[in-house]
């Protein structure tokens, strides 16, 4: 509950600029790993970079247009097949982040 309340919060913020990349390993039935690299070639923001035959999927997951990083992971586990999804990286960085620094 508390997960799905900070994701909808999230998502009516500006993203004006911002940086949001997340490493995530996913195991899958081996059986259906073709099945399961297809459907995440077709999410916004979802890049498969390895998967092996035993069912491990290393994968980013970035902010896309309408879509924040958060939510894509939390939907992950609605595709058949899929048996764990673990974040392993996580990197956020904004221009407002840096407001006020100055750069020599």
């Amino acid at each position: 509950m508390r997960l799905a309340t900070f994701v909808a919060t999230e998502q009516t913020k500006p993203r004006e600029q911002v940086e949001n990349i997340c490493g995530v390993l996913i195991h899958v039935k081996p059986e259906r790993r073709h099945e399961v690299h297809d459907a995440l070639t077709r999410i916004p923001g979802v890049e498969v970079h390895t998967m092996t035959d035993d069912g491990r999927m290393v994968v980013t997951v970035e902010d896309a247009e309408g879509n924040w990083a958060g939510a894509t992971i939390t939907s992950l586990t609605d595709i058949q097949g899929i048996l764990n999804v673990s974040l392993v990286y996580h990197h956020f960085d904004s221009d407002l982040d840096l407001e006020g620094e100055t750069v020599s």
